[in-house]
């Protein structure tokens, strides 16, 4: 998606108007305390609702002190320069294992994204298709094994335990890469089992890893074909591809978002492989990432397509996955 100059310098502005609501804030729980303490010399209210109103505003002020944080991160964007796009050329590239990962999808949706994996821009000598099947399909199985004699560089593996979630099958995948013929590959990407990536995606995302050595995480924005023509359920979330995670990728703190992304084979051991403890493998992994000094990267760039949940439970479903992000990053014991 291409992105206009005034809409690149308004981006840098973005702190300016977080702001302005958190100042706004800010001066109301002044007048909440204040209140609360005239109450409090009065005796005006009873003992447990006081305490109760202390206890809220309280509660208040934590949650208005995470924004205005939030605030400050995102007021680096003022300096930030514009991350420019690029395109890999030549055979010269790092190798890449590709991990498809997969948990009882429709077969035919895997087939699109197995085919469009193999089908892209890069030379086979540097690439493998792993498809990490948690469903264990023997249907899905015969047909990888049978496309694997027309592409040699495609793998299929089930691990033999459950757990972990996603995270978990994404770590044996990477342990089943490392005993291929040649070991592991300088560089790990993954696509969900429903996104189809365009030819050009490897190229693109590989060369922020080339490009600057301390670049441990590149993930494009995630773009869907089947949604409604009036998106009722706001499912195409340009707010966030397009706002919210160019944000912070100006401010230094892309993430990795589940679909199209790639890493650092030396990130993923330097942050001892995907978090199992937290549904929220993806973001969690950036945030380690950052913590052991690498460099995180987010790009606007329409790289993949994808499916969005068909039903209103399914929907339900997924986004309280993604909001349950903050609590569980916070409370790794949950």
């Amino acid at each position: 998606m291409y992105i206009s100059h005034w809409r690149r310098h308004a981006a840098r502005l973005f702190f300016l108007t977080a702001l302005a609501p958190q100042l706004l804030a800010l001066w109301g729980s002044r007048v909440q305390l204040r209140t609360l303490s005239h109450f409090d010399s009065d005796n005006t209210l009873p003992d447990g609702r006081l305490r109760l109103a202390w206890f809220a505003s309280i509660i208040s002020f934590f949650l208005l002190a995470d924004c205005m944080l939030q605030v400050l991160i995102k007021s680096c964007t003022i300096t930030a320069r514009w991350r420019p796009r690029l395109r890999l050329l030549g055979n010269n590239v790092p190798s890449v294992d590709v991990i498809v990962t997969v948990c009882n999808e429709k077969i035919d949706i895997v087939k699109d994204t197995v085919r469009a994996a193999l089908g892209v821009e890069y030379p086979d000598t540097r690439l493998r298709v792993i498809v990490a099947d948690d469903g264990r399909s023997k249907v899905l199985e015969n047909w990888v094994h049978h496309l694997s004699i027309e592409h040699p560089n495609l793998y299929y593996t089930a691990r033999s335990r459950y757990g972990g979630w996603k995270a978990g099958n994404l770590n044996e995948a990477v342990k089943f890469a490392r005993l291929l013929p040649g070991g592991a590959a300088e560089l790990v990407a993954g696509l969900d089992a429903d996104m189809i990536p365009e030819t050009k995606w490897l190229r693109c995302v590989t060369a922020h890893m080339v490009r600057d050595r301390k670049v441990g995480v590149v993930c494009p924005a995630q773009h869907f074909y089947n949604i409604p023509s009036d998106d009722p359920l706001f499912q195409m979330n340009q707010f966030s591809w397009y706002c919210r995670d160019l944000v912070c990728d100006l401010a230094g703190s892309g993430f990795n978002l589940g679909s199209g992304w790639i890493m650092r084979q030396e990130a993923i051991d330097d942050i001892g492989g995907f978090p199992e403890d937290v549904l929220t493998e993806d973001i969690t992994s950036s945030v380690m990432a950052m913590a052991e000094g690498w460099k995180t990267v987010y790009i606007p760039e329409a790289l993949q397509w994808g499916l969005v949940p068909e039903t209103y439970a399914a929907h339900i479903k997924q986004v309280t996955r993604w909001v349950s992000f903050d609590p569980i990053l916070l409370c790794p014991f949950y």
